[in-house]
């Protein structure tokens, strides 16, 4: 049912472009600042603090001072390597759209595949997850924030002039992205005993793109009445998410 899931939100994109024709950049900016403030919630009130939840009692003394470090600096090499990521996909992510200028686009899409399939390496299982709720709410993030790539990917495809069927070829290879991560995560040891390590890399990810996405600011430094809209709309369904899951 997860990997139906995950794949769901792909095959809205591909409907929200080729039915709705909503690919335009306008549409995927609004899309990601809902999708942003989406993930910055999810991620402050329930990813974050759970991340740290009873993981000092499973150490003592330095032994936890140590640990809580290094999921520090996972999430800080989380972060980082979004950033790296963003100068092959060049921030696809975050809702943009550059022109190609004829270049082929193997570049963007080896970022955004990386991506999603980092992203899923966290999910796991639920029975080896360290936290089942934190493994759900991870899932309905990755769900939510990989619609608007989606839409993005499709787009730029279709402006560099590839054919319908072509842009869908590619648009399946990244959909089988976080399934993949999925499945080896939840069927290697070695990455099911480290769900906790592979959690803070992706809220560093999340981070990036919360920030980058919310920080952005439009013409003389405003954010426009829809973004904002789309923001207070995201904020208030992140909020619901936890408080309901």
């Amino acid at each position: 049912m997860d990997y139906l899931i995950l794949l769901s939100s792909i095959a809205f994109g591909a409907v929200t472009v080729f039915a709705f024709k909503l690919h335009e950049p306008r549409h995927v900016k609004l899309f990601n600042s809902f999708t942003g403030a989406f993930l910055l919630s999810l991620t402050l009130l329930h990813l974050l603090p759970e991340l740290y939840h009873d993981h000092g009692h499973q150490h003592s003394g330095e032994d936890m001072e140590r640990q809580a470090l290094m999921l520090g600096v996972l999430m800080l090499a989380g972060f980082f390597v979004q950033l790296a990521l963003d100068f092959i996909s060049m921030g696809i992510e975050h809702g943009h759209s550059h022109p190609l200028h004829g270049h082929a686009p193997y570049g963007v899409v080896a970022g955004l595949c990386i991506h999603a399939f980092v992203e899923a390496l966290a999910l796991g299982n639920a029975e080896t997850s360290y936290d089942p709720r934190s493994r759900h709410l991870l899932l309905l993030s990755i769900v939510v924030h990989n619609y608007p790539v989606s839409i993005a990917l499709v787009g730029m495809l279709l402006h560099w002039g590839m054919s319908k069927r072509r842009a869908l070829a590619v648009l399946a290879l990244f959909a089988a992205m976080a399934p993949i991560g999925m499945f080896l995560s939840g069927h290697f040891v070695w990455l099911a005993e480290h769900s906790r390590e592979l959690m803070a890399i992706v809220i560093g990810i999340f981070m990036h793109i919360a920030t980058t996405i919310l920080f952005e600011s439009g013409e003389a430094h405003r954010i426009h009445a829809g973004k904002l809209i789309a923001i207070i709309v995201g904020t208030a369904l992140g909020v619901g998410a936890v408080l309901l899951h």
